[in-house]
């Protein structure tokens, strides 16, 4: 423990209790002078530090800058060492992860076992003062700042030892550390005892000495109540992230607290029983964006350099809060009374374990019923009425094993109304047409033959199958589609959905290209809003070479766009598609044009990717790599850009997850981990909104463009990165919102 006097501050392991083990080095050994100790070693020895150190990547020198020393790793007491170098005052260890390490030898002496924790406190030095590695080192340093104050946190008879942080605290990918060095005191000017509660509201500690002292002090395990006696009261608690490191096992959520400042943030996760499992600092940058940066093997310990504002914390009470078993929650469906959502643990491939479908009372949020699809995903679709939803699964959990089954379930209490099981383990897929539900194989190269199942609705009797050569495409969205739609070499046909007879046809022009809608990372089209009534009227669909705007009911093209293989876009409405240009060049030659189908002429061109495009009368809302702007939407003029702290135009996209949800004065996005909050007029950001986790999940792209985040005249419905989903009165939020300084 570190103790200020006779108070237990914060828990680390700096220090104390001798150990000797038998059959090595121990303290009794050696020599007590530090400046010989390392002359009592031979290389093969095991030695065992007596507190905490630093491992230095070189031998330190007496031309060794202290401000550049480069710290990674520290040493933990307790750890044994076997000695491969010896020079100097100094020992080193190889590493076969780390490579080669160096301790001050004295380290392993019983001289160091008396060292004392103190209460930290800022000490001045008279003029021309060096500092020692170790207490009467021979191995002397001099700063290259003048008229510098430490911090001191330990103490060695009449020697101090105090932090030296580096000058650069970021490298490339790495994160350096604060060296502990030792001065004595008759070279001390002046001496002063921080107060208890640094980050407390009204300390004038700076940032940087705290970011010292925390860097140096914490770690894993340290309990909250000596945190709070180092930190102060945090000004944000909240619900952290999922802290379960097995994949498989259950969530297990902690509390997050939120130490806020302007020039910085810091974040100390606990466990439900209040130990220290994670930290993170945010902080400036004005070059490049880097996120979970950490210091040697520390993993949990993380650095976030942002170049978006920081974001202060806004406290808003939801409506309601439903906790979820799964890390990610997006809606998908419902009505007035029931939301329907995917849950997600947020894993791919070999590390995907869990899914689910449920439903949620949306006045209360209770959860009504919940049916599980293991590792193996599942598809749903409503119905037109919004009373049923048919879901595909091929894994059952309760076996577990593959069964592939089709189930019709009412949404108001999830009475599975009819099921169907299919022969194959895997390998299907599933939509929805107009009364009818659309199982189709999926096709493989070496699949030679296929069949296409369309079952009736409400009962799950198959109303007409279609066996097919070749390959082949559905190309239906859901239940709203008049027809069952099929494409086949170059022609589609729209086959009714009772019947089975063929409807119309249209011959494909040109060479089939690749379908992006296919790539599991496509976040284009048409946004499907999950409370909106859908309009199947008309849809962009490529055939061929050409994206064509199909009429679904008759089968005329009422607008084309020419398919090209670097251009994808976003359907902002039936006249108006955001088009990303230049997607196989460089980052820098990428443009965004805004395409009116109807006048089939570009109206503008942006440079930069343009996303997450959404119109609110001339106004088009969008992120331009990944910076949230608006856009005038006749002239492409740039109305307004979210500040930001760095020029170099790095490309963010990647960090915006959900579309925006528009109120009227108020912008909502999520970016990063956290909730933005921006005004609509000028693009400020007002901050982030309390308690509620952000995040990404690979491959689940659309699922989060759709469903993370959305917005009625009444309501905002928000899915999280730790399982909760959150509703907010829209009003409400826009009062309290008004009343943010």
């Amino acid at each position: 423990m570190l103790t200020y006097g006779m108070m237990t501050v914060v828990s680390v392991s700096l220090f104390f209790s001798p150990i000797a083990p038998p059959k090595q080095v121990t303290a009794d050994s050696v020599s007590s002078s530090t400046a010989g100790s390392s002359q009592m070693f031979k290389v093969g020895d095991k030695v065992t530090l007596q507190m905490n150190t630093a491992y230095f990547p070189t031998q330190l020198t007496g031309n060794s800058n202290p401000r550049n020393l480069q710290i990674e790793y520290y040493g933990k007491k307790g750890e044994s060492l076997k000695v491969e170098l010896v020079a100097g005052e100094m020992v080193g260890v190889e590493d076969d992860s780390r490579g080669t390490l160096w301790i001050p030898a004295w380290y392993v002496t019983k001289e160091s076992v008396i060292t004392k924790s103190i209460s930290p406190m800022t000490v001045t030095l008279k003029s021309k003062r060096s500092l020692s590695m170790t207490p009467g080192s021979n191995l002397k340093m001099w700063d290259t700042k003048s008229n510098i104050s430490y911090t001191a946190v330990a103490q060695w008879k009449d020697w101090y030892g105090v932090l030296v942080s580096p000058s650069e605290w970021q490298q490339d990918s790495k994160i350096f550390r604060p060296a502990l060095m030792w001065v004595q005191a008759k070279d001390i000017e002046s001496k002063k005892t921080l107060p208890e509660g640094l980050w407390n509201e009204n300390s004038n500690i700076s940032s940087g000495i705290i970011r010292e002292l925390v860097t140096y002090m914490l770690k894993d395990g340290d309990d909250s109540a000596s945190i709070l006696k180092l930190l102060g009261t945090p000004q944000v608690k909240e619900k952290s992230e999922n802290l379960q490191m097995d994949a498989e096992a259950p969530i297990q959520l902690g509390e997050a607290w939120r130490y806020e400042r302007e020039d910085a943030q810091f974040i100390a996760t606990f466990s439900k029983s209040g130990k220290l499992k994670r930290t993170k600092w945010i902080l400036p940058s004005d070059t490049y964006r880097r996120s979970g940066r950490t210091s040697g093997d520390d993993y949990h310990f993380t650095y976030d350099f942002v170049t978006t504002p920081i974001a202060r914390t806004l406290k808003a009470d939801p409506i309601w809060r439903n906790q979820g078993d799964l890390n990610f929650s997006y809606l998908i469906g419902g009505n007035k009374d029931v939301l329907l959502l995917k849950g997600d643990d947020g894993g791919f491939s070999g590390m995907h374990y869990n899914s689910s479908l449920y439903a949620l009372n949306r006045k209360t949020s209770k959860k009504l019923w919940q049916q599980n699809a293991g590792f193996g995903g599942f598809t749903a679709t409503m119905d037109s009425e919004h009373k049923y939803v048919t879901m595909y699964s091929a894994i059952n959990p309760d076996i577990p094993d593959y069964e592939d089954r089709v189930r019709h379930i009412r949404v108001a209490d999830g009475k599975i109304v009819w099921e169907v099981k299919l022969k194959k383990n895997g390998g299907y897929s599933m939509t929805a047409a107009d009364r009818a539900i659309i199982v189709y194989d999926n096709w493989e190269p070496d699949l030679k033959n296929s069949t296409v199942t369309v079952l009736d609705t409400k009962t799950g009797v198959v109303r007409w199958k279609k066996a097919l050569s070749g390959k082949y495409r559905i190309l239906n969205q859901g239940v709203d589609d008049p027809y069952v739609l099929i494409q086949q070499d170059q022609e589609l046909k729209a086959y009714h959905s009772i019947t089975g007879k063929t409807t119309w046809s249209l011959t494909v022009k040109g060479k089939q290209l690749d379908d992006p809608t296919r790539n599991p990372y496509y976040t284009g089209g048409k946004r499907i809003e999950p409370l909106a009534q859908a309009d199947s009227t008309t849809r962009w669909i490529l055939l061929g070479d050409e994206w064509l705007l199909l009429n679904i009911k008759t089968g005329k093209a009422e607008a084309v766009y020419p398919a090209k293989p670097d251009e994808l876009f976003e359907v902002l409405d039936q006249r108006y598609l955001l088009v990303q240009r230049g997607l196989d060049n460089r980052a820098e030659d990428i443009v965004s044009i805004l395409y009116d189908a109807v006048d089939q002429r570009e109206l503008w061109t942006l440079k930069g990717k343009a996303t997450k495009g959404v119109i609110e009368g001339s106004t088009i809302y969008l992120t331009l790599n990944g910076i949230p702007a608006a856009v005038h939407k006749e002239t492409g003029e740039v109305l307004w850009k979210m500040r930001m702290t760095s020029t170099n135009n790095e490309d963010l996209s990647h960090l915006v997850y959900s579309s925006y949800a528009v109120l009227d004065r108020y912008l909502l996005i999520q970016y990063a981990s956290d909730l933005f909050v921006l005004n609509k007029e000028d693009g400020s950001l007002l901050g982030r909104l309390q308690d509620v986790r952000a995040g990404s999940a690979e491959l689940r792209e659309q699922d989060a463009r759709n469903g993370a985040l959305n917005a009625t005249e009444a309501e905002v419905y928000v899915g999280t990165a730790n399982g909760a989903f959150v509703r907010y009165d829209a009003k409400a939020l826009e009062r309290l919102l008004d009343q943010v300084d």
